[in-house]
């Protein structure tokens, strides 16, 4: 449930926002949109009186959030450019992207699909309906989470035999705010996007995902974890933060700012 706090700014003092209560958390966190807008999640039986001091206290990473947003522009806001190569650092892998518009003698439905296919000879072939970019970028991305799945989970699977750390089940999606996330259960999401990252960032995200399958919060007791089994933590946490913006427009979901 989300509830509204208009004019905030002017009526409290502090920056004007959102509270969305949520049955799942369990602490407040604050999220900042690439519009600008400020969002407190909540616990349900949070005491909502408790949320100006936050705030109060909060001012100035608020202050910074909004600042790198109005420096640097958020990449997801352009219209999608389809890109002509593809570097998947993860994987060390680069491809050239060709575009075939398909024949007109193919059924109505399949002409509205794109399909994107590896092709022998280190391309990567696009065919779709004459003009739809569209559909060409939803082909560039179902291509891409099909990469991911094998490659993310069977990395996944390798850091938690190295460092001893369980999860239940691990799933591949087109994540809008957060390279990756783990639920009580020990199910973890990783971003298909991270095949654009270095290998160390990735691993880094992995880790992270896989610590909180033992503190499922961002507790002391979690970053001492984190520290112990990936002991460039803070410098791989920034790069992850920055890398986000240096994506190219065309796999962006929607505008939003990355969560780790």
């Amino acid at each position: 449930m989300v509830t509204g706090v208009p004019d905030g700014e002017a009526a409290t003092g502090l920056p004007a926002f959102r509270v969305h209560v949520s049955d799942r958390a369990r602490h407040v966190r604050l999220v900042m949109t690439s519009g600008g807008e400020l969002t407190v999640v909540v616990p349900r039986r949070f005491d909502q009186r408790a949320i100006p001091a936050i705030l109060e206290a909060k001012r100035p990473w608020i202050a910074r959030a909004r600042a790198r947003i109005e420096v640097r522009p958020f990449p997801g806001a352009a219209a999608p450019v389809l890109p002509e190569r593809i570097a998947l650092p993860a994987l060390g892998e680069e491809w050239e992207v060709e575009y075939r518009s398909r024949s007109a003698t193919a059924g109505a439905a399949s002409r509205r699909v794109a399909v994107a296919r590896e092709a022998r000879d280190g391309r990567l072939v696009v065919s779709g309906p004459v003009g739809d970019e569209e559909a060409y970028r939803r082909a560039l991305i179902a291509w891409l989470r099909r990469r991911a799945r094998s490659a993310l989970v069977g990395r996944l699977e390798e850091l938690a035999r190295l460092h001893a750390l369980a999860f239940e089940s691990a799933a591949v999606r087109h994540q809008r705010t957060r390279w990756g996330s783990c639920s009580p259960r020990g199910a973890i999401s990783l971003n298909l996007r991270l095949l654009l990252l270095d290998p160390a960032l990735v691993d880094h995200v992995l880790i992270h995902e896989l610590c909180h399958t033992r503190e499922l919060n961002h507790s002391k007791r979690f970053w001492a974890l984190m520290r112990a089994h990936d002991p460039d933590w803070a410098l791989h946490r920034r790069q992850a933060r920055d890398a986000w913006r240096s994506l190219p427009s065309w796999v962006h979901a929607r505008n939003a700012l990355p969560r780790v």
